[in-house]
């Protein structure tokens, strides 16, 4: 059965959001880790979240694999029937 991983991201939005509400400094510090490791440098952001994409295929992490795959359409780099809806 295939998974739709817009679906799975929008199901872990509302835990993120209660865990960001108990502990925002611990959500504070994942997000500035993220942007620091997605950073350009001497990989660029796209490459970076194509090894992250495949990270989460490789541990079979459903969340990770929504959440960079929505990365990778904001950066343009994939494109799904879906893309023209967000």
């Amino acid at each position: 059965m295939p998974k739709s991983y817009k679906q799975i991201t929008e199901d872990l939005n509302p835990y993120l959001a209660e865990v960001k509400k108990g502990m925002p400094e611990v959500m504070k510090g994942f997000s500035e880790m993220a942007k620091a490791a997605t950073a350009d440098g001497a990989l660029d952001k796209k490459t970076k979240e194509l090894i992250a994409l495949s990270i989460g295929i490789a541990t079979r992490c459903d969340g990770c694999i929504g959440f960079h795959a929505k990365a990778l359409v904001h950066l343009c780099l994939l494109y799904t029937s879906d893309a023209a809806d967000e």
